[in-house]
């Protein structure tokens, strides 16, 4: 029998240890952080569509709830986009340390999981990955699955010998503080519960307030690209304070601060024998930075690789690649868009909502990790009143245009393993984003 191990006990890791285990290997899983300590203690949107592709049940009742409508308001917060439709519109909100206790019942008993014992390092022979090192002693295996993080440091130890980027930009992070506060008592209750503010405070990022009637209190989360320190997160909590009168400055739980990669997927994900999954491989919507349906659906790819074939070569995994690229290419555009987004003046991203231009239809197709899709043409007759600023109509038409483009030349991915052809691909792939 083969043998699997999988670096990182989280949603991915504990999927795939069900996954692999499911396609034949025995499994070995590690996870540097108790169990009770894995998971964010806080809610994160999903399709629970995932589910039934993995052909697992839904969660028990309980661990999740209908998703709110997302509210998008402009940099002046006087344009306010509630988005009902598009991909997320049949989303359910999960608890994370639910999800995760979850996947665990599910893959108990077929993998053996350690929790509190850190992976020290890979093993390798020339390039190949044959193991890792724990538990003080060379634990050999077919295939490594890396599920340890945006930050992984096996990644970066395998880099040289597999072509993956060591570490991420820091303008391809996004630093975030999430904390909950008491509902004010006397507040009237706000008819946009979610509410999510673009380039907050002309800020480059997102802060968002979501108020939880069940709970009675308010979900914050402050986020910012490349840092955010403590000052900043209070001066951009103060500004949310003055636009949601039911948020309130008592604490129900402490901020805590997570590093979350929002850029598009890597343009290297497997190795000789090793396996990027979830935020190691960088498999977040770039936009609102959640991964957990990626990662849960990485396991499924592998497995149905692993199923038909079993060996473990680069040659066989680079098709675990091809399926992700060929599902979610899309994030490519939505990236490109992003990073304009995050740069333009911030008057111009007003222009966007003021015009029309930014409608429920392209923040549903954003926010849901679809590249948005509209020609120049379509611009004009949504901005007319707008129209004598045609140099910036002729940018985001660019900018729409590059996205695509971003995205038509991700699906390009060749079919199978081949160095000279891979390179020309990542070489086009790389030169949108110059």
């Amino acid at each position: 029998m083969k043998k699997a191990v999988i670096i990182g006990g989280n949603q991915g890791g504990l999927n795939m240890a069900r996954c692999l285990s499911e396609a034949g290997f025995s499994v070995e899983v590690f996870e540097k952080k108790e169990k009770k300590d894995v998971a964010y203690d806080w809610t994160d949107d999903i399709n629970p569509e995932v589910f039934a592709t993995m052909g697992i049940d839904m969660p028990p009742e309980g661990t999740y709830y209908p998703k709110k409508a997302w509210t998008f308001v402009s940099p002046s917060e006087k344009v306010k986009i509630t988005v009902r439709g598009g991909a997320q519109k049949n989303d359910i909100s999960i608890y994370r340390r639910d999800l995760n206790d979850y996947l665990f019942s599910l893959a108990e008993g077929k993998a053996e999981i350690h929790y509190g014992t850190e992976a020290e390092k890979l093993l390798f022979d020339g390039n190949k990955v044959t193991g890792i090192k724990a538990l003080g002693k060379e634990i050999h295996s077919d295939i490594v699955v890396d599920c340890s993080g945006a930050f992984s440091p096996f990644r970066e130890s395998a880099a040289d010998k597999t072509g993956m980027k060591k570490q991420p930009e820091k303008d391809e992070l996004f630093v975030v503080y999430r904390g909950f506060f008491k509902a004010e008592k006397e507040a009237e209750k706000p008819e946009a519960t979610n509410k999510v503010y673009l380039r907050h405070g002309g800020s480059e990022g997102i802060s968002w307030c979501i108020y939880n009637e069940e709970e009675n209190n308010v979900d914050v989360l402050i986020g910012r690209i490349g840092e955010l320190d403590e000052r900043e997160r209070d001066k951009a909590f103060m500004l949310l304070e003055k636009d949601n009168p039911i948020l309130s400055d008592v604490k129900e739980k402490e901020w805590v601060k997570a590093v979350i990669p929002v850029t598009h997927p890597g343009l290297r994900i497997v190795g000789d024998g090793y396996v990027l999954c979830g935020d190691s491989a960088f498999m977040t919507i770039p936009v609102m930075g959640s991964g957990i349906v990626c990662s849960l659906e990485c396991g499924e790819i592998l497995k149905k690789v692993l199923t038909e074939n079993d060996d473990c070569s680069l040659k066989n995994l680079w098709k675990y690649q091809v399926e992700f690229y060929n599902r979610y290419a899309s994030f490519f555009g939505v990236d490109f868009f992003k990073r304009w987004l995050l740069k333009v003046d911030v008057e111009d991203v007003d222009y966007l909502f003021e015009s029309g231009i930014a409608d429920e239809k392209m923040l549903a197709e954003g926010a849901g990790g679809e590249t948005m899709k509209l020609g120049l043409s379509d611009l004009i007759k949504k901005a007319w009143k707008g129209r004598n600023r045609a140099g910036l109509l002729l940018q985001i038409a660019e900018v729409l245009r590059k996205s695509a483009l971003a995205e038509s030349i991700a699906k390009e991915i060749p079919t199978e393993y081949d160095e000279k052809k891979i390179g020309v691909w990542q070489t086009k792939l790389e030169r949108i984003y110059r």
